[in-house]
Parts: C-alpha cells; sequence; structure tokens
C-alpha cells in the first residue's frame, strides 16, 4: 500500500530527465526549464500563485486544480496539451474505488502533473528516477505513468475476478449483499475508465511532436484500458447472471411453500366445514347424547384426510 505523505508545500518533487537525471528543488522553480518534470501537491497553499507566475493560462490553471474531473485529453495548441487520467487509490483508509486523479499539463517543454493523493505509480516513476533508470523523455516519462496506472488498476480487479468465478461455480452460495458491493465497485471503475479509454484514444489521434516513437507502449496502454474495460463489462454481466439464478431460486422457494400451504388448506377445508357444522350450539345435533360420537366424528375426520392425501398423490398434486 502507499502511504500518505506529508507535503507542507506545493512542490512535491521534480526532474530533469535526459541520460543522467537530475532532482530539481524548490529553488529550481522559479522559472520553467524544458525537459523538466514538475510534481505538485494539488490543494496545497502557493501552487495557484506559482502556476501564474511560470506562465500557465489561467484556464489551465483551474483545470489543474479542479476538484472533480473526469479522464479527458485536450490539445491545448503547438506541443502543448491537457490529459486528465485515473488511477485506484491505494492509501491506506481510503476506498480504493474513489480513484484518485493524476492531472497532466505538457507545457512549453515541460510537464507539470498535479494530484490530491499519492500514487503508487507516481511513486514508482520518482524511484526509477532516483536510481537513474527513468525514462528518457517527459512523454516516455507520461506513457510510463499511465502504463502503471492501468496495471494497478488491472492488479487491483484480479481478486474481484476470483471472487466472481468462485460464485459463478457455486451459485447457491452466493450472498446477495456481497454481489451487489462487486457491482457497486465495478461500476465505480467503469464510470472513469470509460472516458480514459477515448482520452488515450485522443491523445494517440494528436499530433504532438515526439510521440510518434511512443506510438506502440501508447498503444499498448490504450489497449490494456480498453480490456480492462471489457473484462469489467462481462463481470458485471456474470452478476447479473448469478442475481438472476438467485432470484429463480428464492422465487422457486416461495412457489413451493406456497404451494405447500395451499394443499395443506384444501385439504383441512372439508375438516374445518364438519368441525364448524358440528359446533353449532342448537337443538337437534346428531350425536349429542352419544358417548361414542365423538370419537366416531374423530375417526370420519382421519378418514377424509387419508382420502384426500391419496386422492391428491393420485392426482400427482403433492
Amino acid at each position: 500500500m502507499v502511504n500518505s505523505e506529508p507535503v507542507n508545500e506545493w512542490f512535491i518533487d521534480g526532474w530533469q530527465l535526459g541520460d543522467t537525471p537530475r532532482q530539481l528543488t524548490l529553488s529550481d522553480c522559479e522559472q520553467l526549464e524544458q525537459g523538466c518534470w514538475y510534481h505538485c501537491q494539488r490543494d496545497a497553499a502557493g501552487l495557484k500563485q506559482w502556476l501564474s507566475r511560470v506562465g500557465v493560462p489561467s484556464s489551465l490553471v483551474s483545470a489543474l486544480l479542479a476538484d472533480d474531473t473526469r479522464p479527458r485529453f485536450e490539445p491545448l495548441g503547438e506541443d502543448t496539451f491537457l490529459l486528465i487520467v485515473r488511477g485506484i487509490n491505494l492509501n491506506k483508509g481510503n476506498n480504493p474505488d474513489d480513484m484518485l486523479s493524476i492531472r497532466f499539463l505538457y507545457f512549453k517543454g515541460c510537464l507539470i502533473s498535479t494530484r490530491k493523493y499519492p500514487s503508487r505509480a507516481i511513486a514508482e516513476a520518482r524511484r526509477q528516477c532516483e536510481e537513474g533508470n527513468s525514462p528518457p523523455s517527459l512523454l516516455a516519462m507520461l506513457v510510463t505513468i499511465i502504463d502503471k496506472l492501468n496495471r494497478n488498476i488491472e492488479t487491483f480487479l484480479d481478486p474481484i475476478e476470483e471472487d466472481i468465478e468462485y460464485y459463478a461455480e457455486h451459485q447457491d452460495e452466493a450472498d446477495s449483499q456481497s454481489l451487489a458491493n462487486l457491482n457497486k465497485r465495478l461500476l465505480k471503475i467503469r464510470r472513469f475508465l470509460t472516458p480514459q479509454r477515448y482520452a488515450l484514444d485522443d491523445l494517440l489521434q494528436s499530433e504532438i511532436a515526439g510521440l510518434d516513437a511512443l506510438r506502440m507502449p501508447l498503444l499498448n496502454c490504450r489497449d490494456l484500458v480498453v480490456r480492462i474495460n471489457e473484462s469489467i463489462n462481462f463481470y458485471i454481466d456474470q452478476i447479473q447472471v448469478i442475481n438472476q439464478h438467485l432470484g429463480q431460486v428464492q422465487s422457486e422457494k416461495v412457489n413451493r411453500n406456497t404451494y405447500l400451504i395451499s394443499m395443506i388448506s384444501i385439504i383441512f377445508l372439508p375438516i374445518s366445514f364438519l368441525t364448524g357444522l358440528l359446533g353449532v350450539n342448537i337443538g337437534g345435533m346428531p350425536g349429542v347424547d352419544s358417548s361414542t360420537a365423538f370419537w366416531l366424528f374423530c375417526i370420519a375426520l382421519l378418514a377424509v384426510t387419508v382420502f384426500e392425501i391419496i386422492l391428491f398423490r393420485r392426482m400427482k398434486f403433492i
């Protein structure tokens, strides 16, 4: 799990990429330098002022700092674009289904990224830089982070797939509430992954300089999102099939119990009629003065019951 890290300022980390990656400090952020990646805390004080100071247009500043955004790609002129993607929130105490948002602004030959919660994909990319194994360019770094985000989503879905496969093979053991929770989680993830696919499609179709060399890994990222979306749709369909089976089993149980109650009612209907008739407190009732009348009446009721049961069995009602 990614641990939450305290951030006192808007600047989290920065790197100048190349043959020998160089880590940036806050003093290196007075102006934007080509080939540099600036990773920032979206909700920290001072970030908006810094973005304006280094020349980022106000409309882009709003997009980088907005609270709730869907994945999208926006070309903003020659070699400038905004890309917003989503990833699984693996931070302790957070719901993974509430996917975290990473925003990228490719602007004046540099890459600015913002986040609200720590991302494992970003942490792995920063670790690569620390180890001297960073991608050679900013666009390559962007594609690397996107790939890591998607693979973390795929890994997160593995236990969900196992649960659904188990329920599919043991449908009678499935629990409606558990299935409903799984379905809700999948729907929340699909809500963002579908537009994420379209954002990557738009990025692939753009004419950003230097992107042609990365078209194949970017295609792989897009295909992975497509595959994840297809898997999620399949899981949701499987859950619906299991729920239909559970509903059918429950309906059959209710129908069986209702039928049983109906048969019992039919069997005891003539008995109830006879007992009700003989229970009328008026003169002239047969057997009132006979000491054996009660037992004869009970034998008659038992005979009627046996006769009805035999009759219903032959008619295959029971």
